[in-house]
């Protein structure tokens, strides 16, 4: 079994520690996140502040995960079979082997731990995180994926020209003040939609009775701890056409409705969502 590791620190702040950035360098990239959304090692290195080694040795060094230069190892077909082609698309990651109910992982961002308990609930195995750099990752997903990747740009979700610049004040209402600082909350909205989630390796369903910006609340016959990360699908029509939005999800509040059978209502918030789910989201709440 894998040890787990405390991750506490970003990868931000363990470039300044090193020296590596400056604070002001570190501002600019979280502008550009907070901007253009993705990771901030991305924008770090697009605003030429670091480069990807220094990454992936940083990490290395600082929490003990191996580097792997991917252009020398090759994944088996069966391998890659383990995960969808989905999660690892939109995770940038791939699988390298398993042993048991270990599960060898190589990822370009593994301070992210809701994607990696997410990997747990979806594969059952613990998960043994190894270090590349995302351009390698992304070469060696169009590498054994050429075919999944064409289709996946045929079938883009194009929705340009639907959102409108000042759309997502919509979701945001005050909620108060509090020592002189805006508090907001994310507007809901009733709805009946399906959810498939996995909880330890099993596929489980549920309803989703109301939905925000921020997450969701669902129905189900399942029980999930509180701060438990699920990887959910959440199943809607937008434009008439059949939609899946991934996400991570960590519950926040469970409450049982019923004891035979049992019902649960929970809730939780969107701990990871990719831009491309975030825009059918966006999309879904108008």
């Amino acid at each position: 079994m894998s040890q787990k590791r405390i991750l506490k620190a970003k990868i931000g702040e363990l470039l300044l520690e090193r020296n590596l950035i400056s604070q002001k360098q570190l501002e600019k990239a979280l502008e550009e996140q907070k901007e253009k959304g993705g990771y901030i090692s991305q924008h770090l290195i697009a605003l030429g502040y670091v480069n990807e080694i220094h990454i992936a040795e940083c990490l290395a060094s600082q929490y003990g995960f191996a580097y792997l230069p991917l252009d020398r190892y090759e994944i088996t077909p069966q391998l890659l079979k383990i995960l969808p082609f989905k999660l690892i698309n939109i995770y940038s990651l791939l699988p390298l082997g398993r042993s048991g109910n270990s599960l060898e992982v190589v990822m370009a961002d593994p301070l992210n731990e809701g994607v990696i308990d997410m990997l747990r609930q979806v594969t059952g195995c613990e998960i043994e995180v190894f270090i590349s750099t995302y351009s390698e990752i992304r070469n060696s997903i169009n590498y054994y994926f050429p075919v999944e990747i064409k289709n996946k740009n045929k079938e883009e979700f194009d929705a340009s020209g639907l959102i409108k610049g000042e759309m997502l004040k919509s979701f945001i209402q005050v909620k108060g003040y509090e020592d002189a600082k805006e508090k907001r909350e994310y507007k809901r909205k009733e709805v009946d939609l399906g959810i498939i989630y996995f909880s330890q390796d099993k596929s489980c369903k549920g309803r989703i009775k109301n939905i925000s910006y921020g997450g969701l609340m669902f129905v189900s016959e399942t029980f999930i701890s509180v701060e438990k990360n699920i990887y959910a699908n959440i199943v809607c029509k937008i434009l008439l056409q059949d939609v899946t939005i991934n996400a991570v999800v960590q519950v926040i509040r469970v409450e049982k409705l019923q004891e035979n059978p049992p019902k649960y209502s929970l809730a939780g918030f969107f701990n990871f969502i990719s831009d491309e789910d975030r825009l059918k989201l966006t999309i879904l709440l108008h």
